[in-house]
């Protein structure tokens, strides 16, 4: 279904909100031995007035043709019109600002998700030019850039994926040879709404007398280990049954997850990756066996060792935030977009990242959904319409950094009685530091779930499991890279 949304001009602007927020250093892999220097991770402001450095052009109401999944609509929305919720009305105003300042029209088409490779691969195949960004499925989008399909974002002279609107990790899991086909940031609300991140009930903690981990976090010192302290000894049978169980409604549990959310969150979290890169940008199956050995051991500890509430049915899923917003967790792992359910709660909630390795791992790592949207372009925008298309796809970027993602921030943290300030910093390291590895995103149901297979079976034999996976996943990635070099030599 296709929708015209015409945008030339632009109604009353959002002021910006100016936040300070935490900043980390560049992404180092986690450290193993407990003797490593300490790395304190501290908080610096964050300027939403940064430049997007775009010439100041008119390009005389030409369309800017949009294509997304019909449930990824928020990246982008179809109404022209507000309607008083505010990430909605922020990302019009985005819309509408950019569209007056050079003079376009948005034109967006929606489908289902599976249906938008369809249309983008027959769009190109055919040669017929009919789109210029495109948001699509992480994992099943991938395949794009291995067909020739999209156009590498180096090509797009305008995109500046230096820029604080653009994700700093993009490259590890979307870029072969230095050509990124797809890329993520402000640009896609719903996107940061698929980040991982940690809740944690302050009721729960103020009644156990624990200090709630904001200054852990802000001090480098919220790990694996801290989170093991916390949860261990707090799952307890409270029915008198003699037994924990999840279909309890008085039992309680140091911690509530999802076998889809949880070991990516946690692996990912400490610095796990399955895939590297050598110095021209190629990548290779790399699993670190002794590395992983101790950051899967920490994770077996907290999910098993502490008894946590562990959801491996699909049917079942809701338990697990029933049984946080019940107060009856003290921690619930899941992404940012769960905070909007959490409203709902009676118990005071935070929300945190997920704890990294140890003390020496310069960054809190989030893992980003597989579900979540990606951005690209069509190899079929001719090289005369480049310009037009970078210039469009940057500055919608750079405005929702200074418009949309303030509005979303408050979003995850709006409750019935208060609002968490403290919260609020945490929301950066949580989504300035999202991780993608090309394992995952190519290889979710193999060797990119391991540390899933591994904790439904309750089983610590690591060395067993990736072996079991090796042979496939070299030549995975073999097949993905030729196919990639295919791409870029038609």
């Amino acid at each position: 279904m296709k929708k015209f949304l015409c945008v030339l001009l632009a109604a009353l602007m959002i002021a910006a909100v100016v936040l300070t927020t935490g900043c980390a250093e560049k992404p180092e892999p986690a450290g193993t031995s407990a003797d490593e220097k300490e790395t304190t991770v501290t908080a610096e402001p964050e300027v939403t007035e940064i430049k997007d450095d775009l010439p100041e052009i008119k390009f005389n109401n030409k369309p800017f043709r949009v294509i997304l999944q019909a449930d990824s609509e928020g990246d982008i929305y179809t109404e022209d019109h507000e309607i008083g919720e505010p990430v909605h009305d922020a990302v019009l105003q985005r819309n509408l600002t950019v569209c007056e300042r050079f003079g376009v029209e948005l034109q967006i088409s929606r489908d289902e998700y599976t249906a938008v490779n369809n249309a983008i691969s027959n769009s190109v195949k055919s040669g017929s030019d009919e789109y210029d960004l495109c948001f699509v499925h992480m994992v099943s989008g991938a395949a794009l850039a291995q067909s020739n399909l999209v156009l590498p974002f180096e090509k797009l002279p305008y995109v500046d994926l230096s820029k604080p609107w653009w994700d700093k990790d993009i490259n590890n899991g979307f870029s072969i040879r230095n050509n990124l086909m797809m890329v993520n940031g402000d640009l896609s609300p719903r996107s940061f709404s698929l980040t991982s991140c940690l809740y944690f009930n302050k009721t729960m903690f103020d009644k156990l007398d624990l200090e709630y981990p904001y200054e852990l976090v802000k001090n480098g010192k919220w790990t694996l280990d801290k989170l093991y302290e916390l949860t261990k000894g707090v799952t307890a049978d409270k029915d008198g049954d003699g037994a924990v169980t999840n279909s309890s409604k008085s039992d309680v549990y140091c911690l509530t997850s999802w076998y889809l959310d949880v070991p990516y969150s946690l692996y990912y979290a400490a610095g796990g990756m399955l895939v590297s890169k050598d110095g021209e940008d190629v990548p290779f199956y790399d699993p670190q066996l002794e590395r992983d050995t101790q950051i899967y051991g920490k994770i077996y500890d907290i999910i098993i060792g502490n008894n946590a509430y562990f959801e491996t049915e699909m049917k079942d899923y809701m338990r697990v935030i029933e049984t946080f917003m019940e107060g009856r967790a003290l921690f619930y792992d899941s992404t940012l977009a769960a905070s909007g359910t959490l409203r709902d709660m009676d118990d005071e909630f935070g929300i945190l990242p997920v704890p990294k390795f140890n003390e020496a791992q310069s960054d809190y790592r989030s893992f980003v959904n597989g579900a979540s949207s990606m951005i690209c372009v069509p190899s079929t925008v001719p090289a005369s319409n480049r310009e037009f298309v970078s210039i469009v796809t940057e500055a919608l970027a750079a405005e929702a950094y200074r418009v949309v993602t303030p509005v979303l921030y408050e979003t995850y943290l709006k409750r019935k009685v208060t609002r968490d300030a403290e919260s609020m910093d945490m929301i950066d390291y949580i989504v300035r530091n999202r991780a993608f590895d090309m394992a995952y995103v190519n290889m979710h149901d193999g060797v990119g779930s391991y540390v899933r297979d591994l904790l439904k079976k309750g089983s610590k034999d690591i060395s067993a499991e990736l072996q079991k996976y090796s042979k496939s996943a070299k030549k995975k990635i073999e097949t993905i890279v030729k196919a990639f070099d295919k791409s870029l030599q038609s």
